[in-house]
């Protein structure tokens, strides 16, 4: 009986935050991938504030958002949108992508367009307190 209830609990205690987290919405960042620069290419996040990335493409050439130290110190809601070394988003000419995360970590960390960073497609992002 006390494992029973103690399983009880714990799925009582994953349905409700699962709830809670569905309830809340996440803040949404825009970034709009031009053709050699991000706009905005200052970006700043709240520490433990749950955010969605919007990042479009609305260049003529692929674009990506390469950020693998930012990546590496937040939570990933959804990390299959990312590459396979959850490295960077990677967007075609008029796709866009929505990326769920929370950073965990206070820091600056370089973004850069893996292909175009030759160009000055680069930024920074923030996470502040």
């Amino acid at each position: 009986m006390p494992v029973a209830r103690a399983s009880a609990i714990a799925a009582a205690l994953v349905f409700a935050t699962a709830m809670l987290v569905s309830a809340s919405s996440p803040e949404v960042v825009t970034v709009v991938a031009a053709d050699y620069r991000f706009e905005p290419s200052a970006i700043s996040f709240r520490v433990n504030v749950a955010y969605r990335l919007h990042f479009e493409n609305r260049g003529t050439e692929l674009h990506e958002f390469t950020a693998p130290t930012f990546f590496k110190s937040v939570e990933l809601g959804n990390p299959t949108v990312l590459n396979a070394e959850r490295t960077e988003l990677v967007v075609q000419p008029g796709e866009q992508k929505d990326l769920d995360f929370v950073p965990r970590q206070v820091g600056r960390y370089p973004l850069t367009c893996a292909d175009h960073d030759w160009a000055g497609m680069t930024g920074e992002i923030a996470v502040v307190e």
